[in-house]
């Protein structure tokens, strides 16, 4: 299944293979769209404001001003200085994660008791290297595609997603920024149902 043609002129169109990642300028009033290709397949996205890369995607301040930990249509991104980074125009899952964060090797060595088993923190990393960013500056990701249910004790899981192919969400860019994306390379967890598979980022002004 392919996605809807983005409604506006492309500026920008790449695959990230399996564990692949990517660093993007965005400029205010672009839209950046993220396809599942081939469905259940989670994409991380961390953000930066252009102008002044030390502010960043912040999950907390998303959530309060949402008031929802289940971001969709309508949701705004913030910054850690609650300013607005993204808007989402559309979304065709309507099921994301804010409280996973990134998987990494030392989380898995923990969880999984695997060594050098590297995940998105280290995509960002590698990603995010030209622009002087370091993994202390890393913040916490927004989990696209990722489905981490909370029941109403409180427990939190990761099952598997409910994305299918084609399957897109679309964000208008609120100020000129710098996003890094990884595809997730977690393959020790239902969070991709067990195979890696392509993304899809694709950049376009209306």
């Amino acid at each position: 299944m392919n996605a809807e043609p983005v409604p506006g002129k492309v500026v920008f169109d790449t695959t990230l293979p399996p564990r692949g990642h990517i660093a993007h300028e965005i400029a205010r009033g672009q839209v950046m769209r993220i396809v599942d290709l081939e469905g259940r397949q989670v994409g991380d996205l961390v953000a930066y404001n252009r102008a002044n890369l030390a502010e960043k995607f912040w999950i907390s301040n998303t959530v309060r001003l949402n008031g929802t930990v289940y971001v969709t249509k309508g949701h705004v991104l913030y910054s850690e200085l609650s300013q607005p980074m993204f808007t989402i125009v559309a979304d065709t899952c309507g099921r994301h994660d804010l409280l996973a964060g990134s998987c990494n090797a030392e989380i898995d060595k923990v969880r999984y008791g695997v060594d050098a088993h590297y995940g998105c923190v280290e995509n960002f990393v590698a990603a995010l290297k030209p622009y002087g960013i370091e993994r202390k500056d890393v913040p916490m990701s927004l989990n696209f595609f990722m489905n981490c249910p909370v029941d109403a004790s409180g427990a939190w899981t990761i099952a598997t997603p409910v994305s299918k192919a084609g399957d897109y969400v679309d964000l208008r860019a609120e100020m000129d920024c710098v996003i890094a994306l990884s595809n997730c390379p977690q393959d020790l967890n239902p969070c991709n149902d067990g195979e890696l598979k392509p993304l899809q980022l694709i950049v376009y002004e209306t």
